[in-house]
């Protein structure tokens, strides 16, 4: 794109404020070409337009919106993601771009950058766990390359209308309107206002829009491609948060079989030696399952390991062996929770016992250094906020004695507000829009098995489904990233020629990199059901050793 073309669309909204005076004075560094594009005589002059057309974005007036600030960048204030290496760096995208920041209805801050080479295209990024502050997390390491700003997308996060720390709900305490914006409203409310000051800015309409977000961030993905079709042409969902009140009676039954006692967090029924054990035996009975043994289980389903096998201790527990208790422990992990006798949400698949970001961050850890004191793991984190600020709207409710009585009539009111589990999404299929779905199989903060319930659900509903909606599991990868699997896929380049060029996402190439950013292993991810198997012959660390299969049961 040559530079006049570039700020075509910028010298536009300049017309439109009366900066035509300017530009045509003799004394100005802006000519006009005979066809009507901008001739910049130097790049001092094109900066010095974007930084004004930028400012001028404080005078924007929109019903229930307050712009704080406007400001030209040449580099990002948004990190994009450490850097490989022993020494991580903090990578900054050098972008000349538009920040622009404010208010929504009072109480939604979000925050809007619109770089000055536009691609025509809008990508808005998600938040995770309660929010709390402006997130944006395809613009923060999730974007699978280069980030929205680089690719050239305006690009937009919220804080969904409340400010705290990520892990805290209090906020929601007797709340209606914060909820509701947490639940679903924000995200719209964002979506619609940049729009608006994107469209002003750029003094263009927007070409196509996007939504990408992984745990909380998916399910806001996908709680928009449900009440809000009309809102994002693309959607990528990672490992989305679905259905509240069921995810978190699942945290809760965990932290009852872990921390028995709430009122002593210090020593988890299940040890490291146990999560070491249960690892160990999954790989010398299922790892080479695929055709190789890598480290990781390609399809966990297929791994035939029953808990009730491992080695009992016959007096004190030791390393390599697990006592009745901790045997109950892992099983209630794996089984899920059942409440009432109904299993209200899936378990978890095997995967991740053994890795720092798996079990001992999410469900076993007592003493993690990153958490608040008297908060031992993130399922306890969030199972107690949500049960005490959500649903019983008592701060100090606790699981001590807990044993979910009334818990659907108790749940009903809140599913209905932030579940995204509406497996009709026929108004998105009408009018084109595209969903992709992906989740870690090793994943120990949101179970996989939850999104392929989800995906069939709506396979049942529409037969159709398969040309607009597709999800790809992610064999040894933990929550949004991690673990000993490949992790990075290009998604946005993926649903862009989905919606563009309708050319449906089938085999995907997932990589892993080492400390040096060098790529160690790729292996394809096929669309479900189908999964990766080893072809018998070639390098398994390159994704041309393995075809994608369907089950062959």
């Amino acid at each position: 794109m040559n530079i006049g073309i570039r700020f075509s669309r910028i010298v536009a909204f300049a017309l439109m404020v009366g900066w035509m005076v300017t530009a045509c004075s003799p004394e100005s560094d802006i000519d006009l070409d005979p066809d009507g594009t901008v001739a910049l005589d130097n790049g001092a002059a094109a900066a010095s337009m974007a930084t004004s057309a930028c400012e001028q974005l404080l005078d924007f007036q929109l019903a229930g919106v307050t712009v704080n600030e406007a400001v030209a960048l040449e580099v990002s204030e948004r990190q994009a993601g450490p850097t490989a290496g022993p020494v991580p760096q903090t990578v900054r995208p050098e972008v000349m771009h538009c920040k622009v920041t404010g208010v929504i209805d009072s109480t939604i801050n979000f925050e809007l950058l619109m770089p000055d080479d536009w691609n025509g295209k809008f990508l808005m990024g998600g938040g995770g766990g309660f929010v709390g502050s402006v997130e944006n997390q395809a613009q923060e390491g999730l974007s699978g390359g280069s980030t929205p700003l680089e690719r050239g997308y305006a690009t937009a996060g919220t804080d969904t209308g409340h400010t705290g720390d990520g892990i805290d709900a209090s906020w929601a305490l007797n709340d209606p309107t914060a909820q509701e914006n947490f639940a679903h409203l924000a995200v719209h409310r964002t979506a619609e206002v940049s729009k608006s000051i994107i469209a002003s800015f750029y003094a263009a309409g927007i070409d196509y829009s996007y939504f990408l977000g992984c745990s909380r961030g998916g399910g806001q993905a996908m709680i928009s491609a449900q009440r809000y079709p009309e809102d994002f042409d693309g959607i990528i969902a990672g490992a989305p948060a679905l259905d509240w009140p069921g995810i978190t009676s699942g945290f809760i039954r965990n932290q009852q079989s872990v921390f028995p006692n709430p009122n002593n967090l210090s020593s988890p029924v299940i040890t490291m030696e146990n999560r070491n054990l249960v690892a160990e035996t999954l790989r010398n009975t299922c790892d080479a399952i695929d055709g190789v043994a890598d480290g990781f289980i390609s399809d966990p389903r297929t791994c035939p390991f029953d808990p009730a096998e491992l080695p009992r201790c016959k007096g004190e527990p030791g390393p390599g062996c697990v006592t009745e208790s901790q045997l109950e422990a892992i099983q209630t992990i794996y089984s899920g929770p059942i409440v009432n006798g109904e299993q209200v949400h899936p378990g978890f698949p095997f995967g991740g016992e053994s890795d720092a970001a798996g079990w001992d961050l999410w469900i076993t850890q007592a003493d993690p250094p990153n958490l608040p004191v008297g908060t031992p793991n993130l399922h306890y984190a969030f199972g107690t906020e949500f049960f005490k600020y959500f649903i019983h709207s008592d701060p100090d409710w606790t699981y001590a004695g807990y044993t979910f009585p009334n818990w659907r009539e108790q749940t009903e009111s809140v599913a209905a507000l932030l579940n995204a589990t509406d497996s009709n999404l026929a108004s998105l299929r009408d009018r084109g829009g595209k969903v992709i779905l992906w989740h870690g199989w090793s994943d120990a903060a949101l179970t996989a098995l939850g999104s392929i319930k989800y995906f069939e659900s709506v396979e049942q509903q529409d037969l159709s489904a398969h040309e607009y909606f597709r999800l790809f599991l992610m064999p040894g990868v933990g929550h949004c990233a991690g673990g000993p699997g490949p992790d990075r896929v290009d998604w946005i380049t993926a649903i862009e020629q989905w919606v563009e060029d309708d050319v449906a996402p089938e085999r995907q190439i997932a990589s892993k990199v080492d400390e040096q950013g060098t790529i160690i292993m790729e292996r394809p991810l096929c669309p479900y059901p189908e999964s990766a198997i080893y072809d018998g012959s070639g390098d398994p660390n390159v994704a041309t050793s393995f075809s994608c299969a369907a089950p062959t049961n």
